[in-house]
């Protein structure tokens, strides 16, 4: 049973750079607050896509801003970040008025 979300929100996310080559990127994901997990799925104007990962709110440790990478674009003028004990989540407001 799927539980009522508190607050849905589009984000942009930076990839978690798993692998060494991996390009740095950031992709639109759509963020749904529970009263027990922050979890994001792929974005899709139609409907929710599959899920990508989650986060447990018990394990959140803090929530703080980040300094912004050097010319960043407007859409990622106010980055912040998400990490629990094994996880490091960094994403910014996705504005559609830019």
């Amino acid at each position: 049973m799927e539980q009522e979300s508190i607050l849905e929100e589009l984000l942009l996310k930076k990839s978690q750079q798993k692998k060494k080559i991996s390009p740095i990127n950031y992709k639109e994901r759509l963020f749904v607050l529970t009263k027990t997990n922050l979890s994001y799925y792929e974005y899709d104007k139609e409907k929710k896509g599959s899920k990508k990962g989650s986060i447990d709110i018990k394990k959140i440790r803090c929530v703080e801003t980040v300094n912004q990478e050097e010319q960043a674009p407007l859409e990622r003028q106010y980055p912040f970040q998400v990490r629990s004990q094994n996880t490091k989540l960094i994403f910014s407001v996705v504005n559609h008025y830019f």
